[in-house]
């Protein structure tokens, strides 16, 4: 295998292994060892990138990183012989080792990670902590990753995420699936780490990808992992996990052959993932069940409008804008607002969008997506001038690769005008 094959094989098993081996570790040991859990588990996939770049890759790589990641562990405590740490798994380190090691099965598997899911979103933690602990165990995403999702200082998110931990060992414990009142309170956090984790697939900080699959897919695997349990299996779950569909039937179609972005204009149609949009209306049908009208469930909605749309010329405009009216009223946050601008532009001009920028723009001037839609508002009125100083802005704040290259290609393309 390739090297290039290996990295993204292993950026794969990452995003895929590390929730579930953190959360298996941590219900098989305890929430004290967090710490050395992440590192054990980290520890493995080092070592894997190491040694599979010149070593064929076993048969079953997750079986090898969680015999790899326990070792660690072990190794780890022992190390360690001194601490409370120890002395409380000792008996069961010793027990474990005298039985074959062995990776469990799915349904032990799928268990832990309900239970981790619900773990990080304990009520003692503050609900930002509980969305960046949950994004950083359950997802594996990076300080930077975690930052930019929720549109914070980096610095200030490391303390953030140090902070929670702390109080993950403290009041967690034993991991659980909480009762039916304590689901009920905490899956609107949960169902926001997911969310979170789709859009940072859907659009990577950083890198020489714009799409990063593995992660769109994780969130997808878990929200399907969330309907095994009756009191989740909600119509705003079912509207998440709808949206996540009918933008991931895109991916096929936002590159061309040589990795370059196609917007939403320039997208071949044909290929469309139909399967993943057929399973977005099953969904999307489930979720319209209940009265109550969900931010997701408007999500959903118009994404069907942008997948489904025969062509970008005869897309409903009109209908998604008033889908995003309503859906600005129940999440009246920027990114939302700035999304609603650009159907806005569709159906009144681009002028009157400008105007609507002016009033979300101290919220977030400084954002790159920011600065990239006014230069576009500005393009389409025509003043050129404008709309190339703020597309220089939007290519500054662009870490990644694919973006920039798109940014500075239309820089290029405005250059004259």
């Amino acid at each position: 295998m390739s090297n290039a094959a290996v990295n993204d094989t292993l950026d794969h098993l990452f995003r895929h292994e590390y929730g579930r081996l953190v959360s298996l570790f941590t219900n098989r040991y305890s929430s004290h060892l967090i710490d050395k859990i992440e590192d054990a588990v980290q520890e493995a996939l080092y070592k894997a990138a190491k040694v599979w770049s010149y070593q064929e890759m076993p048969e079953n790589p997750s079986a090898w990183l969680y015999r790899v990641a326990n070792n660690k562990l072990i190794d780890f405590l022992r190390k360690d012989n001194k601490s409370a740490d120890w002395e409380h798994h000792e008996a069961s380190i010793i027990e474990k080792e005298t039985t074959e090691l062995e990776l469990p099965e799915e349904k032990a598997i799928v268990d832990d990670q309900l239970r981790m899911i619900f773990a990080c979103c304990h009520p003692a933690m503050k609900p930002i902590e509980q969305l960046m602990l949950s994004l950083k165990l359950l997802c594996g995403l990076s300080i930077k990753e975690i930052a930019r999702a929720l549109l914070k200082n980096e610095e200030a998110t490391k303390k953030a995420i140090t902070r929670a931990k702390k109080k993950f060992k403290v009041e967690v414990g034993e991991l659980r699936v909480p009762s039916d009142d304590e689901i009920e309170s905490r899956l609107s956090l949960v169902l926001q780490v997911i969310y979170l984790l789709f859009n940072e697939g859907y659009k990577a900080t950083e890198g020489d990808k714009l799409i990063k699959t593995e992660l769109c897919e994780e969130a997808i695997r878990l929200g399907f992992l969330l309907t095994n349990e009756p009191n989740c299996d909600k119509g705003e779950l079912k509207g998440l996990i709808s949206m996540m569909l009918f933008k991931a039937a895109r991916f096929p179609a936002r590159m061309d052959d040589e990795g370059n972005l196609l917007t939403l204009e320039y997208q071949d149609r044909k290929l469309y993932d139909e399967e993943y949009i057929k399973w977005g209306w099953d969904f999307l049908r489930q979720s319209s069940v209940e009265e109550t009208t969900s931010a997701y469930q408007l999500e959903a909605a118009i994404s069907a409008y942008y997948t489904t749309a025969r062509t970008y010329e005869v897309t409903n405009w009109k209908t998604i804008l008033g889908l995003y009216n309503r859906l600005v009223e129940i999440k009246p946050i920027p990114v939302v607002q700035m999304s609603r601008v650009v159907v806005l532009s569709k159906v009144e001009g681009p002028a009157r969008a400008l105007e609507v920028m002016e009033s979300i723009e101290p919220e977030i001037k400084g954002n790159q997506s920011f600065h990239a839609l006014k230069a576009d508002l500005y393009a389409e009125v025509g003043n050129w001038a404008q709309a190339r100083s703020f597309l220089q802005k939007a290519i500054t704040q662009a870490q990644n690769i694919a973006e920039r290259k798109f940014l500075e290609k239309k820089l290029q393309d405005w250059i004259g005008k």
